[in-house]
Parts: structure tokens; sequence; C-alpha cells
């Protein structure tokens, strides 16, 4: 008899399935004002979100205050009128009853209260503010350490209390869209160790209203463009390189509609930073569009480089980094130095981006600050900073304008992940993520590493995060958080005027395109086994793939079959393995030999028995699929 594969239920649908259930309840019911109908965590990834819902006879706009644990807690937003009232509260505590008010325009309130229980979820060691600077913004930080469990993306109020978090393991940068909601990564995995299938716009509340796919997956950054569209760092060819490849999303279908390859911009074999290697010789870990002039920046960790070039054309216009180490006809990309004073160039940067009055903004690693083995600093005489340079393409000179970070030495010093942010002339985030000792030393092996590298021994591994607020050099805000690193820092507001809910299903955009298949007709002998359990095979099918893993000797042939009525359809399983010398996140315990392989549902339909055919022999693996 066969075993057919059940789909597993995408994220969307899932919480579709969860909207459409409140709501027929809600709109079932009498619930009124002084009885409204309450969803804890409606979309089931933000348990200090809900949803109030009643009615009303007449159209009425309502105000929510979500009272805080004191009066500067409180958060409000006025939600326009209506008869059918199904409103998303934010920033609820957690180990917390809360109290939400209920104003109606007429001047008639209701109170609610909501308990959430204790979440296991690292808390702030401390938050220095006060609340007439921070007002009710949250820091929201983003986990580069997802595989501790409490090292969740969460979000911290003017108190260092706990309003937001998501409980699904997407990472990398957050943004806020022009429409209020978040551009966040997608949950879903497409290789190893940090890419996934794309990019997710989705509501504070949880609710994801897109997915947007790639065909060579996303990892690190992306922005929205002034035209709605998307620009995202991706991959090409994950077999030749990886994370040297920009596309731009049209926002509407997902499609791609333009893309940059940086081997056909720079040199491979040049430049080479500390953690540079053959395959990730780049490893992009910004992306920027800079309208003046047309351009688009990027930040290449593994090169100590920040580049420059045309959106139009591809040509390089620039680089910022040491000059050490590329050859002649590279030097005229870069800038001379005429900094009266203190000057560093940036080593193993990220999130390089151009201001308003065309400076360069970049967190500068610092990672062993040289270009050379024999000169490296070490990690506890080391500093990680942000800095702004001062640039004249037309002299190609650069000065250091400002900096902050090196001051504090090693204790702010991270040696992966960080961000910087630009909130006017002079009001500047620094935001130092990636900070770690062993044993009480700091080092430069990267925290989302050491959680694999020092498995036995976390007892002596402390990963930790500082974020920094600056107003005309004046210290305004600092957040240290302990129990994991986290990539990127953001300062949002819950509610604005932006504020964005709606309902309905979230959408599936883009596409991995069409699988290759396997170019030989090739006949395969039968094992007449059971797969050893050796290769630690799974497969799920989820709504728009098929998803393998495995482990798998390097080298070896694999080949994934689907073998229908009338023929077979093989597909070529890679077994390589490649140095990874940089995962700036984990998100689930690798070992070298381990292997994704997705097949997409594009283009495949009817019913396939699936084998698995592993150096010439093949295996029956007991799976069969209904596409």
């Amino acid at each position: 008899m066969k075993q057919y594969l059940e789909t597993q239920k995408h994220l969307i649908t899932l919480q579709h399935e969860s909207e459409e259930k409140f709501l027929a309840e809600f709109r079932a019911g009498n619930y009124t004002l002084e009885n409204p109908y309450v969803v804890k965590n409606p979309y089931l990834i933000n348990p200090l979100a809900a949803v109030i819902c009643f009615t009303t006879e007449e159209e009425v706009a309502v105000k929510v205050t979500v009272k805080g644990k004191a009066v500067e807690g409180n958060i409000e937003h006025d939600f326009a009128a209506a008869k059918e009232h199904v409103l998303p509260i934010y920033g609820l505590y957690d180990a917390y009853e809360n109290t939400v008010v209920l104003t109606l325009e007429n001047g008639n309130t209701a109170e609610v209260r909501i308990e959430v229980e204790e979440l296991k979820v690292n808390k702030a060691c401390a938050c220095d503010t006060t609340y007439e600077y921070f007002g009710k913004d949250i820091m929201i930080i983003s986990t580069a350490t997802p595989l501790i469990d409490s090292a969740r993306t969460c979000g911290f109020d003017y108190k260092g209390d706990l309003r937001w978090v998501m409980t699904e393991k997407a990472s990398w940068d957050i943004k806020q869209l022009s429409n209020g909601r978040l551009l966040v990564s997608s949950y879903r995995s497409m290789q190893k160790p940090y890419y996934t299938v794309g990019l997710m716009e989705m509501g504070f509340c949880g609710k994801i209203y897109a997915e947007y796919r790639l065909p060579g997956g996303y990892h690190h950054d992306a922005i929205e463009l002034e035209n709605g569209n998307l620009l995202a760092a991706s991959d090409n060819n994950f077999d030749e390189s990886v994370e040297d490849f920009v596309v731009e999303i049209d926002r509407e279908t997902g499609a791609i509609v333009k893309s940059w390859d940086l081997l056909k911009i720079l040199p491979r074999e040049q430049g080479k930073a500390g953690d540079w290697n053959h395959h990730d010789w780049f490893h992009n870990n910004a992306v920027w569009y800079d309208k003046p002039t047309n351009s688009i920046t990027m930040s290449g960790r593994h090169q100590d480089a920040v580049i420059n070039f045309n959106y139009d054309t591809g040509k390089l216009n620039w680089i910022i980094g040491d000059p050490e180490g590329w050859g002649e006809e590279w030097q005229k990309y870069f800038f001379k130095n005429v900094t009266k004073g203190d000057f560093d160039w940036q080593y193993e940067q990220h999130a390089a981006r151009i201001l308003p009055n065309g400076d360069v903004f970049v967190f500068d690693n610092g990672t062993y600050r040289s270009k050379t083995a024999d000169n490296r600093v070490l990690p506890n005489d080391n500093f990680s900073r942000g800095v702004i340079y001062r640039i004249d393409t037309d002299k190609m000179e650069i000065e250091q304008v400002w900096q902050y970070g090196k001051e504090r030495g090693s204790e702010f010093y991270s040696p992966y992940i960080c961000n910087v942010d630009y909130y006017g002339e002079g009001h500047y985030m620094v935001h130092s993520g990636g900070i770690s000792t062993f044993r009480g030393k700091h080092t430069d092996d990267l925290g989302a590493m050491q959680i694999n590298k020092h498995k036995g021994e976390h007892i002596h591994l402390t990963l930790e995060s500082i974020t920094v607020e600056l107003l005309n050099n004046e210290v305004k805000y600092e957040l240290m958080v302990k129990g994991g690193n986290y990539y990127r820092a953001r300062r949002l507001a819950l509610y604005d005027e932006k504020t964005n809910y709606g309902l309905g299903k979230g959408k599936l955009l883009g596409g991995f395109g069409v699988n290759s298949e396997f170019g030989l007709k090739v006949k395969f002998k039968e094992a007449g086994v059971e797969l050893p359990e050796k290769y630690a095979v799974s497969l799920v099918l989820e709504e728009d793939r098929l998803a393998l893993r495995g482990t798998f000797v390097e080298g070896s042939q694999v080949l994934l079959e689907f073998k229908g009525v009338d023929s077979s359809k093989f597909y070529s399983v890679p077994t390589d393995v490649h140095d990874i010398t940089a995962a700036c996140i984990s998100f689930e315990e690798q070992k070298e030999n381990d292997v994704q392989y997705y097949v997409s549902r594009e283009g495949l339909s009817g019913e396939f028995d699936l084998y698995l055919n592993i150096d010439n022999q093949k295996y029956d693996i007991k799976a069969s699929v209904k596409l």
C-alpha cells in the first residue's frame, strides 16, 4: 500500500485558518463593547499580540489604549469608524494581566483584561534611557542565534520591558515598509547554513500578507525602493558561489525584474579579508539604493570592501576599504585618506548605507584589523564601531568625520553581524549585536557557529548584544541583552498613522522555477534492502516544494527519482561540502555532510513514487506524492 506524504501547511495557510475560525466565532455571537470577543496570539507567532472584536449599531471610531505598567508605557491608537470592529492589539506584556481600554468617540468605554503567560525569551539586562527621549517606540532586535530557544526576534520599550516577539525562527534585517508593515525574512530554509526562500511582508501582529519566493533564495538584507519594488541580497548559482548577487523584485507579482552579478563587477581573488574563501568570496551583507547618484551600495565582508556601482549599467564607481591586496588596475577605485587626526579603515564591515548628504555610514566590525595574518589584532585588544566617512568622488579622497565604539574597546567588539541607523544629522544608532566571550576572553569565533562548536561547554560561552543611540555625541539610549547574539536592531513604533491591518489570506508570490532534471538516462541497480539509517533521510511535502534532507558522503552521486506511470524524472542532489568561514545566523544544527535539497512543485503534476539512487544503488524510500 502506497504511503502518500501529507502536505505540510504553509504558515500563511495556518494563519488564514486561524483568522477564519475566530471571525466565524465572532460573527456567530453577539459581541459588544462591554462583552467583546478576544483572541490571543491570533496569527500564531506573536503571543504579545491579540485581536479584540465587537460590533456597534452605528459607525463609530475607537481609541485603543494598551495600558503600561506605568502611565508612560501606555500605547494608544485611533481606529477609523466602523460597525464591525476587528482591532489588532500590540504591546502586551508577558507574565502579566494586561488591561486594554476601548474608548468610543461617543465617550463610551470598556476595559478588557488579557493575561499572557511568561515567555522563555531573553529579557533586557539593562536599558538606560528616559521616556522623554525614547517615547513609545520599541527597539526590535533580530536573533542571530535562533538555535537558542530563548533568543527570539523581539522588541523592548523605554523601560526595557518586552513588548513584541516573533516565535518563528525568521531573522536577518527587519525594515518598516511605506505601508507600515514589516519586511522580514521567510521562516523557511533553502540552503544551509542560513539561506531562506525569500522575504515576507508581515504585520506587527505576526500576520503574513505576502511571501516573496526567490529562485536563489535570500540572505542578510533588503530594502524597499521608491516604486515599491524590493531590492534584495540573493544568490545565482549556489554551486559556483554565494552572497554575490542582488535582485529587484516586482512588488505585485514577486517576479525578478533586474539583477546584478558581482562576479561580473569585481575580481574574486583580490583584496582577501581574513575570512575569505573561494566559494563565499564577497559575502554581501548590505543592500542600499541612493537616488541622487542612481547607485547601489553593498558591503563585502570577505573583501573588507564597501562598493558602489551604477544601477543601470552595473559599472563600478568606487570602493571604500584598505587597498592592500588589490592589484594595480583596481587602485583607481579606492580613496586616499585626507583625515587630519584619527582614521581607521573598516574590516569585515556590515550594514553600509549612504546618508542624505552623501556620507557613507557603516558598522565597522574590525575583525582582525588587517589584510595579513601576521598583523592581526587579537580580539581582547580589538574594537568595533559605527563610522561615517565623507567621500569626494572627483578627487577620490576620504575623510573620517564621526565614529562611536572605539573608545569602548573589546567590550563593544563584535566580529560579525551588527548595524547602524540614521535618524537625522547627529542622531545615530550603533548596534553591536555579535559580542561573545569563551571562558572569559573575547573571541573572533562567531557566536552562531560557537553554539555547535562548544556544544557541551555552553556554560563557558557568553553571547550578548549592546544597542546604543547618540544625539549630538551624547549617549541617550543603551540596551543590553544577554543569552544570544542579535543580527540587527530597528527602532519602530507599534502603532502609527500607517497602521495597515487587513483581513484575508496572504499571498505566495514569485517562485523557485522548475528544477533542472538530470540529463542522462540511467538504469540503477536495485539495492534490495531498506535505506540505511546512516543517510538520515527525511522528506517533507510543502505546498510549493518537496524538501529532502539527508547525510551523504561528499562526492557521492545522489539522485532523487520521481517515478510516474510512464516515466521517471531524476534530480541530482548536490553533495559537495563548501567551506563556511562565516555563518551570520545558524537556523539549525548542522553537520559537515548534511544536505538540503528542494524540488519545486512548479511544472509537476500527477502521482509519483519516490526513490533514492545513491552511488548506483536504488532504494525504495516507501513514499509517494500526489501533485
